[in-house]
């Protein structure tokens, strides 16, 4: 399934705080909506789906579940690393670092890792040690330990599917809320078709209550995204296309990890709504701009990931 857009060029809560004023708008003139038949069942109807939307939670919202996950994965590797170091620890005492036991089992610099590269190392260590038990019993190896790592190589596992299980609930929230604005939205561009049509060459200050936007411009970008994962060393950006924009300028900024942003610089310009950036060993803030030859957007607002490389 492809994942929807947007089709408004505005903020969520800018919709949620216009479709508010359209209500009461409305309710000013419900004598002309009802002839042309709008009730004002229909109108309260509107308001209940956008206090509806208004609380529905943003992304970062499932982010932050995202993150935890990342946190808790993060955590059970260096458990695993502790425990299998341990256990490779044993075979060197035994054997000598440089011997073919110690090769054996694979355990270099785990660091460099993915971590589907890293819990098949941390299997092989159980599968390797057990059955090198009976040599190295007498220099500390246990059945205990052994556990110890399987058992911490199954969390971790876990921790990594739970990863995936947070990535994918954002997802669908994301798509659903999407869904719900776009659901207002129509309701909304609707009903500001008939006021218009309704007040048109008769009051001019009450036709302009029911213009949606009020200028000609480039829509601000909606719906950025900043999407990265260990051990890469870019980050992946999306966001809304923008009618009528030629170009799209991505700006950065990189501050110490939970601090909010400051400063950005103008990083690149992408000639479509993707774009990748290098990260920094930081907290990673990003805005886009939409451009063309005649005019530029205001900035979207802000995405940022947690970059930790060097785990």
């Amino acid at each position: 399934m492809n994942p929807s857009k947007r089709n408004y060029n505005m903020t969520d809560a800018e919709l949620c705080m216009f479709t508010s004023n359209l209500v009461n708008t409305m309710t000013r003139d419900q004598t002309e909506f009802t002839a042309s038949g709008v009730t004002a069942l229909m109108v309260t109807a509107m308001e209940t789906l956008g206090n509806a939307f208004e609380v529905f939670p943003a992304d970062a919202f499932y982010y932050a579940d995202y993150l935890v996950a990342v946190e808790t994965k993060n955590t059970h590797r260096e458990t695993c690393t502790l425990k299998l170091r341990e256990i490779v620890g044993y075979a060197k005492m035994k054997w000598g670092s440089t011997s073919p036991q110690v090769k054996k089992f694979d355990a270099g610099d785990l660091s460099k890792d993915s971590d589907l590269a890293f819990l098949s190392k941390c299997r092989l260590a159980v599968a390797t040690a057990t059955s090198y038990l009976t040599d190295l019993t007498s220099v500390g190896l246990t059945d205990p330990k052994i556990d110890a790592l399987e058992a911490a190589a199954q969390l971790f596992e876990d921790a990594m599917n739970d990863i995936a299980t947070a990535q994918e609930i954002r997802d669908i929230k994301t798509q659903e809320r999407i869904e719900k604005g776009n659901e207002l939205y129509a309701l909304v561009a609707r009903y500001c078709e008939i006021g218009k049509i309704i007040w048109e060459d008769v009051n001019e200050a009450k036709y302009n209550d029911y213009v949606i936007y009020g200028s000609s411009g480039l829509g601000k970008p909606q719906n950025l995204t900043a999407n990265w994962v260990l051990p890469e060393t870019v980050v992946t950006l999306n966001w809304d296309e923008v009618t009528g924009a030629s170009s799209y300028q991505i700006y950065t900024c990189a501050v110490n990890f939970g601090l909010p942003s400051d400063s950005y610089t103008l990083l690149m310009e992408a000639p479509g709504p993707q774009g990748v950036a290098f990260v920094a060993d930081k907290r990673n803030y990003y805005k886009i701009r939409a451009t063309n030859s005649s005019a530029m957007s205001d900035y979207s607002d802000e995405a940022w990931t947690e970059v930790v490389i060097n785990v």
